[in-house]
């Protein structure tokens, strides 16, 4: 997880660089001054839905803020499908959405998703057309700009965070913590911390909705798989809902022709909810 100490020197050393003091930086985000001196001394982080605006107004990115690098020396590998014209994934939200949707019920205005991963924003759009406030977490930038692109069409704004969801710090608690086919990219010795954290972060009575890629031995590995995604086993994802209401959980093999080459997915589903 960052540092807050590490975190609040570097807003200190970017408002310095703006000549601008506590009290300016406060009124550009409408916090009081106190609330920057916490961040600057390390005694707290911005909340998520300021991230955003802070990065803009201090001229970097919410990942150079949180890590002290750019998204740009972590891209993400979908961003030359990302610049297309097209949606690579397409504008139907996925099946998952929609059950988390049905799930949650039909009060949803204020109820507060995170998507992890989210691409295009296909999803965030979706949840956010329900209702939902949602953080739509993506490191790709060409993948942000489709994001603003397709809220602005769709007119559903989501607030979106440009940073590597690999230790990104939940400060909100929130009623879905929702992944597509992202969770890959989590390195499997820090798998534990964050599903914890994404378990710590959510409400009584909300959802954790996740789909990840499965190994299996009789299914080729994908073309265009990556070296820094990781394979989950079967059962993994039950097993770190084992304390959890687990609503629905399915592994099945479904077709794919990303890179443009036919082949196929192990996959492994599932919805669980937090009891108490």
């Amino acid at each position: 997880m960052f540092d807050p100490e590490s975190v609040g020197r570097r807003i200190w050393l970017l408002r310095k660089d703006k000549g601008c003091t506590q009290e300016q930086l406060g009124l550009a985000l409408n916090v009081t001054p106190q609330a920057i001196s916490k961040w600057e001394t390390g005694n707290s982080l911005p909340d998520t839905a300021i991230l955003p605006l802070l990065a803009k107004v201090l001229g970097v990115s919410v990942d150079y803020l949180l890590t002290g690098k750019n998204p740009r020396e972590s891209t993400s590998p979908y961003d030359a499908e990302y610049e297309r014209e097209e949606y690579y994934w397409g504008l139907q939200p996925s099946t998952l959405a929609e059950q988390v949707v049905l799930l949650m019920g039909p009060e949803l205005e204020g109820k507060r998703v995170l998507d992890i991963g989210s691409g295009e924003g296909r999803d965030s759009v979706y949840f956010a057309r329900q209702g939902f406030l949602v953080d739509s977490l993506e490191i790709s930038t060409p993948g942000v700009e489709k994001i603003k692109k397709y809220s602005q069409q769709a007119g559903c704004p989501v607030n979106i965070i440009q940073a590597d969801m690999v230790g990104f710090p939940l400060i909100h608690n929130y009623d879905v913590i929702y992944s597509m086919g992202s969770l890959q990219f989590l390195p499997v010795n820090l798998r534990q911390k964050h599903f914890d954290d994404y378990k710590r972060h959510t409400v009584v009575g909300g959802l954790n909705a996740h789909l990840v890629f499965v190994e299996k031995p009789f299914i080729e590995v994908a073309p265009d798989w990556e070296e820094n995604e990781f394979f989950y086993l079967s059962g993994d994802l039950a097993g770190y809902y084992h304390d959890w209401e687990i609503i629905y959980c399915e592994e099945k093999i479904i077709p794919c022709n990303s890179a443009n080459i036919p082949h196929r997915h192990a996959v492994s589903s599932i919805i669980a909810r937090k009891v108490t």
